[in-house]
């Protein structure tokens, strides 16, 4: 053990530090429990407060409504029951009056409580700081002392850097999955429209309108599909990085619209409609792929951060004995 070597006073300071360091963060981990809690008895007392005032109110108005010169206090009078009514209406108001202070009491007692926590809280300060300030400093000195303990504790930081790299591969992957996902289903769009305003044009005979509608689909169709090229040769090379398959490219190019345009007929009309039912065809295919890769990347991201877990906790035994 490092304590039985030449600088025993040191290890038994880093020692100290470190339960210390935990003590702190475990008064912190009941404060912020108990925070919570006092934080939902503050809402709970405003509740209580508000309705008690709107009560407050209107038994006020009951007392005001007895005692000026109004219907209610005529017709009470000739009932001869006034006084008696008007002692019951400020009894009433009395009690809502004493449900005001009682429920303030209680709100007021409640953010006291959070105040005392919040105040408890800042005087241990940054304890996750702490504590992993306090368990790297007996890392390093366990790792100097050389043995057992420092060869594990080299293998799980090695495989902890290997994770973590992994881990941010991953997450660039998925963000180019999504981008990809994005481009695709966009294009996905446009040719859903363009393939609508294809079949006016070719079995309706649309006319010049019709065509030209068309075509502009068919511009803004190609050019997301263009965009959706590159973003699947981005996601292919991210891939890479993590040693998996690409997912291709959709292949389709040439969507002009030359003979559509010189010599529209019915049959030219045609091709074009099976061009863009191909290049819907590739879309979906390509979405499919995307959407499992992505469904793949969340896995092997579930399993990193698993596998980070049972290192710290494995690191975290070996740091505390």
């Amino acid at each position: 053990m490092p304590s039985m070597g030449a600088a025993p006073d040191q290890f038994a300071a880093i020692e100290t530090e470190l339960r210390a360091a935990q003590t702190a963060a475990g008064e912190h981990r009941h404060g912020v429990a108990r925070r919570a809690r006092a934080a939902d008895l503050v809402h709970t007392a405003r509740r209580e407060v508000a309705l008690a005032r709107s009560r407050l109110t209107d038994e006020a108005a009951d007392v005001a409504r007895l005692e000026s010169l109004s219907l209610a206090r005529v017709w009470a009078s000739l009932r001869g029951d006034r006084d008696e009514r008007l002692d019951r209406e400020r009894a009433e108001q009395q009690a809502a009056e004493y449900a005001v202070a009682t429920a303030q009491a209680r709100l007021a007692a409640a953010e006291r409580e959070v105040a005392a926590v919040d105040a408890a809280l800042t005087v241990l300060g940054d304890v996750d700081t702490r504590l992993r300030r306090a368990l790297e400093t007996k890392e390093a000195w366990l790792r100097t002392a050389g043995g057992a303990t420092a060869a594990e504790l080299a293998d799980v930081a090695r495989e902890t850097g290997s994770l973590l790299a992994e881990r941010t591969d991953i997450a660039e992957a998925r963000a180019a999955a999504a981008q990809a996902t994005e481009a695709l289903d966009a294009a996905a769009e446009h040719l859903r429209s363009a393939n609508g305003w294809s079949t006016y044009d070719t079995f309706f005979d649309g006319g010049m309108i019709a065509s030209m509608v068309k075509h502009d689909k068919l511009d803004h169709a190609a050019a997301l599909m263009r965009e959706a090229d590159a973003a699947l040769r981005h996601l292919s090379v991210e891939l890479g990085d993590l040693g998996e398959q690409g997912v291709g490219e959709l292949g389709i190019d040439g969507m002009t619209r030359t003979f559509d345009v010189w010599f529209d007929n019915f049959f030219t009309d045609l091709s074009v409609r099976n061009r863009i039912a191909e290049a819907r065809d590739r879309v979906h295919v390509a979405r499919t792929t995307v959407g499992g890769v992505a469904a793949r990347l969340d896995g092997r991201r579930r399993d990193v951060e698993a596998r980070l877990s049972e290192l710290a906790a494995r690191r975290e035994r070996v740091l505390l004995g």
